[in-house]
């Protein structure tokens, strides 16, 4: 997982205290386009961050409780969690099947869809609250976040989204809001890229529209911080994710084309891609090519300029 994972160095930062928990489920859409993205609360952190549509018309999702077919309850980090199958009881919609790894400060995952067109999506959703101390030495260095998605669309139905919202407090402070990312990529191109702090913003790239592949990239840049030993940090961070449909190889890495990192203005310190700027998506294994293309996620979080 190339893109999964904090750059900063192991003696930079001790975490102190991990948890976290992933649910899958399956969901119908309620008719009802969205010019902006809209959030539901979360029971994990109590925090209006999990997204139910990316805005930009597409309708709204219902990822409650009563959707869920699964879920590891809470956990310390790492874990990788697995499940396939299942009705959502409200509205009877079936899950895939998902794959999920969870460790400090990253998180990956494969999600896969078995309805092929509008209107019913499998979801996964992730959230992590983590502490962590400088140690050793005093940290000098980039802070931030980004949030990568690349998959395929077969027709202009399907579609494929993702949302990161990331909160994190200094020294027992209040918490702040690090700006919104999401990504949403539709098989008729009518995608949606919100997100990045100051001078940085979100893209996606699509090779074509009726169903054909697709990447894309937000990041979330704060800037130089200077934390001094014994500082502490705490993050909560969230990611949804929608597949409508699409089917993934487990969590193969994807590391962002040289030109989205260009569009976004991606300037966190390590943060590196691939020379090729054609739009291309991981292929399935042959067990999967019957459910429609790849879907995959990344967070990172902490980034630490090289000394």
């Amino acid at each position: 997982m190339t893109l999964c994972g904090e750059y900063a160095q192991a003696a930079a930062f001790t975490l102190n205290a991990f948890s976290a928990d992933t649910t899958y489920g399956a969901t119908n859409y309620v008719p009802k386009g969205n010019a902006n993205p809209t959030h539901i609360l979360n029971n994990f952190d109590n925090i209006t961050d999990i997204l139910s549509s990316p805005g930009g018309g597409y309708q709204t999702a219902n990822p409650v409780i009563g959707n869920n077919v699964a879920s590891t309850g809470v956990l310390g980090a790492p874990y990788v969690y697995g499940w396939t199958g299942g009705l959502d009881p409200i509205s009877g919609a079936a899950f895939g099947s998902g794959i999920t790894a969870v460790n400090a400060s990253a998180v990956g995952w494969g999600l896969s869809d078995i309805t092929v067109g509008c209107c019913t999506a499998s979801y996964m959703i992730t959230s992590i609250d983590e502490k962590f101390t400088v140690a050793n030495a005093a940290y000098t260095g980039t802070f931030g976040a980004y949030l990568s998605i690349a998959g395929d669309n077969l027709t202009a139905s399907d579609s494929g989204v993702a949302s990161e919202i990331v909160e994190y407090s200094v020294n027992g402070g209040a918490f702040v809001s690090m700006p919104q990312m999401v990504l949403a990529a539709g098989g008729h191109c009518n995608n949606a890229a919100i997100g990045g702090a100051t001078g940085t913003t979100a893209a996606i790239e699509e090779a074509g529209c009726n169903g054909d592949a697709y990447v894309g990239l937000a990041v979330d840049n704060l800037g130089a911080q200077n934390w001094a030993v014994g500082t502490t940090i705490q993050i909560i961070a969230t990611i949804t994710s929608y597949a409508d449909p699409a089917s993934g190889d487990t969590i193969d890495s994807y590391v962002p084309h040289a030109t989205l990192i260009a569009a976004t203005g991606a300037s966190l310190s390590g943060f590196t891609g691939s020379a090729n700027s054609g739009v291309t998506a991981p292929t399935p294994e042959p067990a999967t090519l019957g459910l429609s293309g790849l879907f995959q996620v990344s967070l990172g979080l902490l980034r630490r300029r090289r000394q």
